[in-house]
């Protein structure tokens, strides 16, 4: 494992500090250019992420009387009080030959919103995961900074947009950039910006996160896809 990433967990508050916590809740919006099931499906949305396993409960989840049930091999839909309306197991075989301009049902957002979510939110600390392989390559130029970057590859039991990422990090060890190729899009390169981090308990977040599309040779380009922006996190 890269000798940077002993900086990078100390800047975002700790493994060993983390490794003690079992939950997190957070608040937030996400929206822009995906398929939505309605553009403001995930307004004001929030919730609950198991910090040793894919587990995620969105609450309220595209309304209030509505719940979002994910696990990398089975997604439900619920109502208020848990009772399943809808489900899928394997839910991400349904992403296969996607049909370019049909919109997420509720059952794939909750999968893709599952998974993504989770991922953001337990990044830099999901790196010690077994499995997990870590290597630091060179530095890259960008906003007048150097940042340093790390190659990172994960195991076939970790959903997550695609198998190899690579993370970004500026003088003060803090995460600017996530890129990944999305796979259930065909494969979409995408620089995934991070910026404006708070303090939540000890640990920092970047609290504002825009998405572009990305070039082979590295570069972002073109308009801001996607936004996702977080207004609280607790973590227990």
């Amino acid at each position: 494992m890269s000798g940077l990433l002993d900086d990078v967990f100390e800047a975002h508050g700790g493994l060993e500090r983390w490794r003690g916590l079992t939950r997190m809740r957070f608040t937030g919006s996400a929206g822009g250019g995906l398929p939505f099931p309605r553009p403001d499906f995930m307004t004001g949305t929030g919730a609950t992420l198991d910090l040793h396993a894919q587990r995620v409960l969105f609450q309220p989840f595209g309304g209030p009387d509505r719940r979002g049930l994910y696990t990398p091999a089975h997604v439900e839909v619920q109502d208020a009080a848990g009772a399943v309306l809808a489900e899928r197991d394997d839910p991400r075989q349904a992403f296969a030959a996607y049909p370019p301009g049909r919109l997420f049902d509720e059952l794939d957002m909750a999968y893709f919103g599952g998974y993504a979510f989770w991922t953001y939110l337990t990044v830099p600390f999901l790196l010690a995961w077994d499995g997990v392989r870590v290597e630091e390559t060179g530095p890259w130029q960008e906003n007048g900074e150097t940042w340093r970057r790390l190659r990172v590859e994960f195991p076939d039991y970790i959903a997550t947009h695609t198998t190899v990422q690579a993370l970004y990090f500026g003088p003060d060890n803090l995460l600017r950039r996530h890129d990944y190729s999305v796979e259930v899009f065909g494969g979409t390169m995408t620089a995934h910006y991070t910026m404006d981090y708070r303090t939540f308990d000890g640990f920092g977040f970047p609290t504002r996160r825009r998405v572009r599309r990305r070039r082979p040779d590295g570069t972002a380009y073109g308009p801001v896809l996607i936004t996702v922006d977080i207004d609280s996190v607790a973590l227990s």
